[in-house]
């Protein structure tokens, strides 16, 4: 589960085009709920998130705290116990993240548009709005009167504090989502968010209650002060242009061909790869010598990560692990689309080749 929440946020949202009003009863103005939700500097918000991993439940609390001048924090627990302390720095452009437990930390080189998108609940509210919704009434949260939406059409990953992270437990299922937003009468601010997420089955769930906001917070510095502690370890930085070349993903997939007599990962999500990786670490248990190397693994759950990124972008990525192994040098393992209609082709023995559409198509038919 650790693998899971050391991910780097990766969250894709719409820009807000348009509002209602509510009619008859209703007073809530959702322009003017988007629009000084979108002139907020700074917020401070708590979420509670219930799940299932494996068919075992979990339970997660975050604390967050937003400021345009410093950046974003979020601090996760079970219980009492910090799992782990996350920071995306308006000044440093980089997303950090610190496992108190191993004394470790990850360094994530972000995008823009990526570091501006992580967690941020003005965007949750921007990505309600921008879909279809239908109305809730009113209710009471903690003796407020509330109005409320419901929406099918938020993504998974649409501003969920912790970011795509918190959704790598459900990646490669048909999520459903019904997620609710509610609305002080009064005073127009957001009280309470909910998502809830289950496959069609029924089978994964996970339910994300975002509350206790504080809009307009007056926010301490210190907050962001002293972002890696004295005595830890950099167990992995995350390079960009590294993604986007592909050598990311030939790092991790040859570690896991290392460890896998030269079997890549049948499937390239993080939910799979981390479940591969466990099932090959419990087949070597007898071997005293054996053991996973974190930094590696981080290294082919990131470039996992970007597969993803790659299919969300409309990149026509192809992975064909389940029958390309390190002994087909000469087959396509995986392939995405570039600008200008030329691909990029990582081979069985993992050499990076640009290729025009016609070479991809000869080399895909032998």
């Amino acid at each position: 589960m650790r693998y899971y929440l050391a991910a780097a946020a990766v969250i894709v949202i719409g820009v807000f085009v348009g509002f209602e009003i509510f009619n008859g009863t209703s007073s809530v103005s959702w322009a003017q709920v988007r629009q000084q939700v979108a002139a907020v500097r700074a917020v401070m918000y708590k979420a509670k998130v219930n799940a299932t991993e494996n068919g075992q439940p979990f339970q997660l609390q975050i604390e967050a705290t937003l400021a345009d001048e410093h950046g974003t924090r979020m601090d996760t627990y079970m219980g009492k116990q910090l799992l782990g302390r996350s920071f995306t720095l308006e000044d440093k452009k980089t997303h950090i993240y610190i496992m108190p437990a191993q004394k470790k930390c990850i360094e994530v080189e972000l995008t823009e548009e990526i570091r501006i998108e992580n967690g941020d609940p003005k965007l949750i509210v921007e990505a309600f709005l921008k879909g279809d919704y239908k109305k809730l009434g009113r209710r009471e949260i903690n003796g407020v009167t509330v109005e409320g939406i419901e929406s099918h059409d938020v993504s998974p990953t649409a501003g969920v504090p912790g970011g795509g992270g918190l959704m790598e437990a459900l990646e490669g299922l048909s999520a459903k989502v019904v997620a609710s937003l509610w609305v002080d009468v009064a005073s127009g601010w957001p009280v309470e968010i909910t998502f809830g997420i289950s496959d069609e089955n029924g089978g994964e769930q996970m339910t994300i209650v975002v509350s206790d906001f504080q809009w307009d917070a007056q926010i301490d510095p210190t907050t962001f002060a002293s972002v890696i502690p004295e005595g830890y370890e950099l167990m992995y930085k995350v390079n960009a242009e590294n993604l986007e070349e592909g050598n990311q993903l030939v790092e991790g997939l040859k570690y896991f061909a290392q460890i896998n007599d030269g079997k890549y990962p049948a499937k390239l999500s993080i939910r799979d790869v981390v479940g591969e990786i466990g099932n090959i670490y419990r087949a070597k248990s007898g071997d005293p010598s054996f053991r996973i190397d974190d930094s590696q693994a981080s290294t082919l759950k990131y470039g996992a990560q970007y597969f993803g990124t790659l299919q969300t972008e409309g990149k026509e990525p192809v992975y064909c692990g389940a029958t390309v192994t390190a002994a087909d040098v000469d087959k396509v393992l995986l392939r995405w689309k570039l600008d200008g209609g030329r691909y990029r082709v990582i081979f069985g023995d993992l050499r990076i080749e640009d290729v025009s559409a016609g070479r991809l198509a000869e080399l895909e038919a032998e």
